[in-house]
């Protein structure tokens, strides 16, 4: 199979399981309010997509479940919401390509429901901190647009 050109791309052919090397747990913040929230990423070389908003998440550790890596990560990138894994509501499963390191990798995307006072308080420690995720935000990772557009139409399902 062709490998896609991108950081991380999202492809429509499906690789091989045996292809598929990686997992990756990711988490997509949502206010009561609408607001979509991603993680902006450090602007140094050597990493995914530098500078740019993603979802907070990363690798699963040996004999993690996705939503256990999620909340892991979470915790791990700002310990200042302190929730439970249960809390995490899942939001989609892909498949995308990762140039960094040449492999496959299933993506497991969560999200979680904060307060605006909550999110007035979030402390972020990897990274430059949070973000906003919006249409018009040029710095989201471009691949990543579907997952941030999932996790607001759900937030906009859950509110009315």
């Amino acid at each position: 199979m062709k490998k896609p050109s991108s950081l991380y791309e999202r492809h429509s052919e499906t690789p091989a399981i045996s292809e598929i090397t990686d997992c990756y747990a990711g988490v997509v913040i949502c206010t009561e309010d609408g607001l979509v929230i991603g993680q902006q990423r450090d602007d140094i070389p050597g990493i995914d997509n530098p500078g740019m908003v993603g979802t907070f998440g990363g690798a699963l550790e040996a004999g993690e479940t996705p939503q256990l890596a999620a909340w892991r990560e979470l915790v791990e990138e700002e310990t200042n919401l302190v929730r439970v894994a249960t809390d995490f509501e899942p939001l989609l499963t892909d498949i995308a390509w990762r140039k960094l390191t040449g492999a496959w990798v299933v993506r497991h995307f969560f999200t979680i429901g904060i307060t605006r006072k909550e999110l007035n308080n979030l402390k972020v420690y990897e990274g430059q901190g949070w973000a906003i995720v919006s249409d018009d935000n040029p710095n989201v990772i471009p691949s990543w647009r579907p997952i941030f557009s999932a996790a607001s139409e759900r937030s906009r399902f859950v509110r009315t």
